[in-house]
């Protein structure tokens, strides 16, 4: 069953996302296309120093991928870049392989997110860019 605060964060999540206005300037920029589904994310990220100082996400995509880009953008901006990148990490090794990990604030809402797999795409497309993002 799935838990009704995590559906509530989601909801505000997609009704009304953060880290949609374009940045002045951005130090990435990268659009992740999902071979499964075709769905895009694009992300620009801004960084100070080793710091991701401001970052934007652009989801052509159902309303649960645009949630969860609000929600990464929310979670990720003022981490340092290889916090970010861990980060991504194992909420991709959570969904993908159930590995165990323990999350952040509204971040919780994957543990409902990993009982339905024919959503894990649409959950997964943002991070997937941020990683290919922050890593090129």
């Amino acid at each position: 069953m799935e838990d009704p605060l995590h559906r509530e964060i989601l909801e505000e999540h997609a009704r009304s996302p953060g880290h949609r206005s374009p940045l002045v300037s951005s130090m990435v920029q990268t659009v992740w296309t999902s071979p499964k589904t075709g769905n895009t994310c694009s992300i620009s990220i801004s960084t100070k120093g080793n710091q991701i100082a401001g970052i934007q996400a652009t989801v052509n995509g159902s309303a649960l991928a645009v949630a969860c880009a609000s929600l990464m953008g929310q979670a990720v901006e003022g981490l340092a870049v290889g916090e970010a990148i861990a980060l991504a990490e194992s909420v991709i090794e959570f969904i993908d392989d159930g590995k165990e990990t323990t999350f952040p604030g509204d971040l919780v809402v994957y543990e409902s997110i990993i009982r339905f797999p024919e959503r894990h795409d649409c959950a997964m497309l943002a991070w997937r860019a941020l990683v290919s993002s922050l890593k090129n």
